[in-house]
């Protein structure tokens, strides 16, 4: 059996690899937390993310997701999104998504997502900006 490259060089073009999810925290002192995604949130990576979501909402009132360096995301990060949601609203908190770029805001908005979730279009530094529980 013979392997053949489909690819010139030898090398995936840039759009097709992969890049690693990572996933980190911000606390802003006042009962806020951001996570910062980056790469691919899929099934493979969700154990990470829901372990992130979990740590946050505990020790949170809002939590805001940043999907601007997220490449891509797919149905189960979505459950994962609208399960913390859920959380959120039984225990008084937020969830607020930052929206993300190309295919993942694509995907947030076909799926209907960016109409459940509160969604921030403030682009500003977390720190730089107060995300302050309502006062119901």
């Amino acid at each position: 059996m013979s392997q053949v490259s489909s690819f010139a060089d030898g090398e995936a073009p840039s759009e097709l690899v992969l890049e690693p999810f990572a996933c980190s925290s911000e606390a802003d002192g006042a009962g806020a937390v951001r996570l910062y995604l980056s790469g691919e949130l899929d099934f493979a990576t969700l154990f990470e993310f829901r372990q992130a979501l979990r740590a946050a909402q505990s020790n949170a009132t809002i939590v805001e997701l940043d999907l601007r360096s997220l490449t891509f995301i797919d149905c189960s990060a979505l459950q994962a999104i609208l399960d913390a949601d859920a959380i959120a609203q039984r225990t008084g908190g937020r969830l607020v998504l930052v929206r993300g770029t190309g295919q993942v805001d694509r995907v947030m908005a076909l799926t209907g997502l960016l109409a459940r979730i509160e969604v921030s279009e403030d682009s500003a530094p977390f720190a730089a900006r107060s995300l302050r529980v309502p006062a119901w």
